[in-house]
């Protein structure tokens, strides 16, 4: 199998081909660099594993403002239009990711981090079940 694709069905998580992975969610893509012997293969998290980070519109702003470049200036350097740009950095329209990629590139920042699944919540409960004690105060 050349590149291998990790994709959750039914909450399971399976290694398939490209083939079986096209509708599927994509976790992870292996992609065989032709390990040498005893090296293990490489894996890639995909697009779908990265979030904006809190904030990007002013990162973005505080960045063109390091390095003293307008707006229409960078528009220009990424091939987008200037008033989408702005809108951008005003958070008033999230990004794509290809757009999140070129802006990260052309201002040497990062505006994306990877996703985070929420807090461990402990329920101060035992693994196991219950026992005697857990019903009866001494």
């Amino acid at each position: 199998m050349k590149d291998a694709y990790i994709v959750s069905v039914e909450g399971a998580d399976l290694r398939v081909c490209a083939g079986c992975a096209k509708g599927k969610k994509v976790l992870y893509r292996e992609v065989e660099d032709r390990p040498r012997p005893g090296q293990k293969k490489a894996i890639r998290k995909t697009d779908d594993d990265l979030e904006l980070v809190d904030g990007y519109g002013a990162k973005i702003h505080a960045a063109r403002d390091r390095m003293q470049l307008p707006l229409k200036v960078l528009a220009e350097m990424i091939n987008e239009k200037e008033a989408h740009l702005l809108r951008v950095e005003e958070e008033k329209t999230k990004p794509s990711i290809e757009l999140t990629k070129k802006i990260e590139k052309a201002l040497n920042i990062r505006i994306t981090q990877p996703k985070d699944d929420g807090p461990k919540v402990n329920t101060g409960k035992k693994q196991g079940g219950a026992t005697l004690g857990d019903f009866f105060s001494t």
